[in-house]
């Protein structure tokens, strides 16, 4: 146990009713706990055609659950419209399209790679519980699959599930599917070993995973919002800030954009930073309440160390240069 699992006892508990934002492009993540236990419902998803993203929505004590969307969690088969002509298991992924996919096909060898990719740089265990990608070739038979099943959700270009018993990712084939299954596909590998990393984290998490390898975990959209933030004098990081969100209500594009600039920062930097991330998640897993990253990060920056300058100063250094 590291000195930050064993301060965790001090920490003020972690709410874990909150509504994930909808910026961008992002996934649709819901959960379904057991009865006993505190009702919980992500949503994580990508709008079609619009700039929304991410949603991440739960309950606790605390909220009115009339007011929360009717979920009913369920067991998906064929009947119910999902994909069925051809399965492909791939590692810890079971694909399951409505149309002809090769099992070679560089999007499935990719997502295949990518769990060892999440699992290095992040320093969590490989899980084999199977994460089930319902891919549908046919958008308007999508739409009716997802209005059935989840009415009351917007339209998105794809989505992540997690029950109690099941992780599962439902696209449409479409231009963007390789970036889209990216980002549901590294929910559904955190999720298998760390159901209850942060929202912010989470998100900043799929968004560096969202992107190709040859990227290097730099986000050219995300680089161009917070710089140009910077220039208008309207953003400042802030972690702590990151942190106290809640509510998909109160997640911006700029919560999206710093999310992934702090992931970027942690992973990209120094080898000491993204071993205190990883020290930090592997305490996370073991206790929802262990002491929160920017208590640890001005522990090793030192306390005279102003993190939002130094966050500033990394941002600066991935602009390209005819844009500087």
């Amino acid at each position: 146990m590291s000195v930050w699992a064993a301060m965790s006892v001090l920490a003020e508990p972690i709410t874990v009713a909150s509504i994930r934002g909808l910026p961008r492009h992002l996934p649709i993540t819901m959960r379904f706990p057991v009865p006993a236990l505190v009702p919980l419902v992500l949503v994580c998803g990508v709008v079609i055609g619009a700039a929304l993203g991410c949603a991440h929505l739960a309950s606790s004590p605390r909220w009115n659950r009339a007011s929360l969307p009717q979920v009913t969690p369920a067991s998906w088969s064929a009947a119910d419209g999902l994909p069925s002509r051809t399965e492909i298991v791939a590692g810890q992924l079971v694909i399951h399209a409505d149309f002809p996919l090769a099992e070679q096909h560089r999007i499935v060898r990719e997502l295949e790679s990518l769990r060892t990719d999440v699992s290095q740089q992040l320093g969590l265990p490989i899980s084999d519980e199977p994460v089930h990608l319902y891919l549908f070739e046919n958008k308007d038979r999508y739409d009716a699959f997802a209005a059935r099943q989840f009415p009351g959700f917007p339209t998105r270009r794809a989505f992540f599930v997690e029950t109690d018993t099941t992780l599962s990712v439902f696209a449409v084939w479409q231009d963007r599917i390789a970036e889209d299954l990216r980002h549901e596909t590294t929910h559904g590998y955190v999720h298998a070993v760390a159901p209850a990393i942060p929202l912010w984290l989470d998100e900043g998490v799929a968004e560096f995973f969202e992107l190709p390898r040859s990227q290097q975990g730099v986000h050219a959209a995300h680089v161009a919002h917070l710089s140009g933030r910077l220039l208008e004098g309207t953003w400042r990081p802030d972690i702590e800030r990151m942190e106290a969100l809640a509510s998909a209500g109160e997640l911006s594009q700029d919560h999206y954009a710093e999310a992934w600039c702090w992931t970027h920062w942690l992973l990209c930097t120094t080898p000491q930073r993204q071993r205190l991330l990883q020290d930090y998640l592997a305490d996370v897993r073991r206790d929802v309440q262990a002491a929160p990253l920017s208590a640890r990060l001005r522990y090793a920056e030192g306390s005279t160390t102003d993190l939002s300058a130094t966050l500033r100063a990394h941002l600066e250094t991935l602009v390209p240069p005819d844009a500087r």
